[in-house]
């Protein structure tokens, strides 16, 4: 069984991953490969709701992601994962469709509907 620290280790060692961070909705901090977390953290918990919020007004069923686009052309992205999110901080002149398969493809590997996104 993965543990989260693997699973961000994992998503960090995708091509066009710069960093990332992975919490609970309440905001515990569960593993990071960025320094600078205290920057991105709020920024994770603010989401939670407004993912929910786009997708009730949009009539969305599910929110596969948040982007952020920064001054220094490195996106933010949040990915909610059952009771988790996500934070990937993009690397300058990287595939993004690219890199987002390959997150979308390991958080679909540790998703099992329970909860857990280490599996």
């Amino acid at each position: 069984m993965a543990t989260e620290k693997d699973f961000v280790e994992r998503i960090s060692r995708i091509a066009g991953v710069s960093g990332c961070l992975l919490m609970k909705n309440d905001g515990t901090l569960l593993a990071q490969t960025m320094a600078d977390t205290e920057v991105y953290s709020p920024l994770l918990q603010i989401s939670t709701g407004l993912s929910d919020e786009i997708m009730s007004s949009a009539g969305f069923s599910y929110c596969r992601y948040l982007s952020f686009n920064r001054i220094n052309d490195q996106a933010f992205y949040i990915f909610p994962i059952e009771k988790y999110l996500l934070g990937v901080i993009q690397q300058t002149d990287c595939s993004v469709n690219a890199m987002l398969e390959q997150v979308f493809h390991l958080i679909g590997r540790v998703s099992t509907g329970r909860g857990n996104p280490a599996g």
